[in-house]
């Protein structure tokens, strides 16, 4: 793995940007490019407090492409707050825009090595909107 800090951004921007392609219903409606960043047994707790696992995650997938048009994703101020082996504890600041909409939340992400080593997985992320 390259530089940790560089790693994990670049897979953080990469998922985001992919998730505002899907959102705003742009690029493939294949939702394995999205999935494909997720270990199998992946977990999140949204910024609302609900708890989803990879398997629903994919099952509403559908339903949300091209849900959000217009949708801008940024990310701000990426961290690792701990680190063990070659997985890491990350923590970053998401900002929403859609119209006059916007919306930021904090996120703790915990990424894990794929098989190969070369690329970081989500295995679990929690998410607290900013007021």
């Amino acid at each position: 793995m390259t530089d940790p800090k560089s790693a994990a951004s670049a897979e953080i921007v990469e998922l985001h940007v992919l998730l505002q392609n899907w959102f705003c219903g742009e690029g493939t409606s294949d939702p394995q490019a999205l999935l494909e960043h997720f270990t199998p047994d992946f977990r999140m707790v949204g910024a609302a407090g609900r708890p989803i696992g990879r398997d629903a995650f994919a099952g509403v997938l559908p339903s949300l492409y091209g849900s959000r048009p217009g949708l801008v994703m940024k990310i701000h101020d990426v961290n690792i707050q701990a680190s063990v082996g070659n997985s890491l504890l990350v923590t970053y600041r998401e900002e929403q825009t859609q119209g006059d909409t916007r919306t930021e939340r904090w996120s703790g992400v915990l990424l894990v090595p794929d098989s190969t080593g070369e690329k970081l997985l989500w295995n679990y992320l929690q998410e607290t909107f900013l007021p």
